[in-house]
């Protein structure tokens, strides 16, 4: 998607007013989806090799507890996390300095926030370690699933192959992991620049003609520290959500 689409979709106003920061949140998001993508079509080829193929021929032997990745332990799943969390924490990274660097535009108070920035580096890993752990246990469910759909339709093993393939290999789901990142990841940045500036509370910003999840909580004020009654701190909401946040000191 290129950045002109990005930006053109729907966005809450609040990060197209500053355009450096709006450009680098758009450009790192970019970056965010292509690695994501790369990381799931790598994915899509090693998996297979995490397979007990023998167990294909005879359904009657594969169980639930058995059908995930049969002749491979949490060490090739820990590797695969490895590799994932080298594809995204650049532009994590970089996202977290780009929330932060747009509160210091916003509010005029300047921290000097960069990407070697010691809260921008934690604020990233851990968000990081959060979405690796998410997608490296859903890459193995949908695996799981694809194994258990190609048995039940009598597929022989390229069906599988084939299978397993589009459900891991699927640029709509990089794409939806990315837009919802790259909104936690920024708004993660300005979160943590409003509460080292003192900020004291927080209002949700909604698109016009907001989702059900997200109308209710349009201007919803409460303390930085506290929950809006959607049970969420900061957005994303769900995925793709492209609310904001206004801090008041």
């Amino acid at each position: 998607m290129s950045i002109g689409i990005r930006a053109s979709e729907e966005w809450q106003p609040s990060y197209k007013k500053h355009p450096a920061t709006f450009k680098a949140l758009l450009l790192h998001e970019a970056q965010l989806e292509e690695s994501v993508a790369e990381y799931l079509a790598g994915l899509a080829n090693r998996a297979l090799n995490y397979i007990d193929w023998s167990l294909i021929p005879e359904p009657i032997q594969v169980t639930a507890a058995s059908i995930p990745l049969a002749n491979k332990d949490d060490a090739v799943w820990k590797g695969e996390a490895l590799d994932l969390t080298k594809a995204v924490i650049e532009a994590i990274t970089l996202l977290v300095a780009t929330g932060g660097q747009y509160g210091e535009l916003e509010y005029g108070i300047d921290l000097g926030i960069t990407s070697l920035s010691e809260t921008v580096l934690v604020a990233a890993r851990e968000q990081t370690a959060a979405l690796v752990s998410q997608v490296t246990e859903t890459n193995r469910k949908l695996i799981r699933e694809a194994i258990k759909q190609s048995i039940a339709r009598g597929e022989d093993a390229d069906g599988t192959i084939a299978r397993i393939r589009k459900v891991i290999n699927n640029p709509v789901r990089a794409e939806m992991i990315a837009q919802t990142e790259s909104v936690n990841a920024y708004q993660t940045g300005l979160k943590n620049f409003a509460t080292e500036t003192g900020a004291k509370q927080k209002i949700w910003e909604a698109l016009a003609g907001a989702c059900k999840v997200c109308a209710p909580v349009d201007g919803e004020k409460v303390g930085i520290d506290e929950l809006f009654s959607n049970g969420k701190a900061i957005p994303s909401a769900h995925p793709r959500c492209r609310c904001g946040v206004y801090y008041e000191y």
